[in-house]
């Protein structure tokens, strides 16, 4: 896959001669692709809820697509680097929480992924690539961390190739560029009511529905054509608005609108961001803190944001214990 290609019919998999999976080899081979300064790609994402016409395993089937077009990417970027696919890992966190779902704390995520990587990093390997298909706030910013930490602490450069990718589509930055794209090949007609329906797509909508029509149709319900449109302005989104009217069956956006010519039509936009990143990656350029979501800077959304108030909390407290027994008889 190219540079601004259309993507190949997903029946057909993605080019990978070059690109190794991780459980099926040995480890004197694992030590030899570590020594050709191999890129590892890891896939993760959680089972969640994806309303009533899509499968639980939605964000982990798309970030295994996006992982295997990564390696191609790296493969056209650097023709003789090795690259590793591991095992998908199917867990997030700020995920919608409903029958089905599985939210882990974020701090575990966080250091999971550094302790994954830690662990290639005593293994030789030197490239971390990260994919992501799920969107969370916490969920990315917790895959930032982890790649900051494993950069700084374990010399295994690492980058959260999804994080501003997602941010970016979610927001609407993209928009514009998949609407012509989309225009031009066919696919939904644009009118001002399909803009709002797409600015509005969060969760199991329009996007995600097409994309299990492209990728894997037979697990779709042919239900998603009768859902009604569930439109939530994003100043108004809450953890638990998939779950309230006007929908409240677990998804946020128009299903209905969803078609397979649609994904393909928005991976040909989230393949000319990869190229960037993935670039700006391998080739050593500048600090890879500049592709991570503006999420990562807002205090709320880190890690440990509720552990720091309570220490700051505690220490206000002892420090004004300390100044009434000091200065007040």
């Amino acid at each position: 896959m190219s540079r601004g290609s259309q993507p190949e019919n997903p029946a057909v998999p993605p080019t990978s001669e070059h690109l190794v999976r991780l459980e099926e080899i040995t480890a004197p081979r694992l030590a030899e692709l570590a020594a050709q300064n191999a890129v590892v790609v890891l896939p993760i994402s959680p089972l969640e809820e994806h309303g009533p016409h899509l499968p639980m395993g939605t964000d982990i089937i798309n970030a295994q697509y996006f992982a295997q077009m990564a390696g191609d990417l790296i493969r056209e970027l650097e023709p003789k680097a090795p690259v590793v696919l591991a095992p998908t890992i199917p867990l997030g966190t700020h995920a919608y929480r409903f029958m089905g779902t599985i939210n882990i704390r974020q701090r575990v995520i966080r250091d999971l992924v550094i302790d994954y990587g830690r662990s290639l990093a005593e293994a030789g390997f030197r490239r971390l690539l990260i994919v992501s298909a799920h969107g969370g706030p916490g969920h990315i910013v917790a895959l930032d961390e982890a790649a900051t930490i494993l950069t700084r602490r374990h010399a295994i450069r690492t980058v959260n190739l999804t994080s501003q990718i997602i941010y970016q589509f979610l927001a609407g930055h993209l928009k514009e560029q998949v609407i012509a794209l989309a225009g031009e090949d066919g696919g939904a007609e644009w009118d001002e009511s399909a803009k709002r329906a797409f600015a509005m797509d969060y969760h199991a909508g329009w996007w995600e529905t097409a994309m299990m029509l492209w990728l894997r149709p037979e697990l779709v319900d042919p239900s998603y054509t009768t859902l009604p449109e569930a439109l939530i302005p994003r100043w108004r989104l809450r953890s638990r608005s998939p779950l309230l009217p006007p929908a409240g069956q677990g998804y946020l956006g128009a299903p209905g609108r969803a078609d397979a010519q649609f994904a393909a039509a928005t991976i040909v936009v989230l393949q000319e961001q990869a190229w960037t990143i993935i670039g700006d990656f391998l080739a050593g350029r500048g600090p890879m803190s500049r592709h991570r979501a503006p999420l990562y800077w807002v205090p709320t959304f880190r890690t440990n944001f509720r552990i720091w108030i309570g220490v700051g909390l505690l220490v206000l407290v002892v420090g004004l214990w300390y100044f009434v027994l000091r200065h007040v008889r």
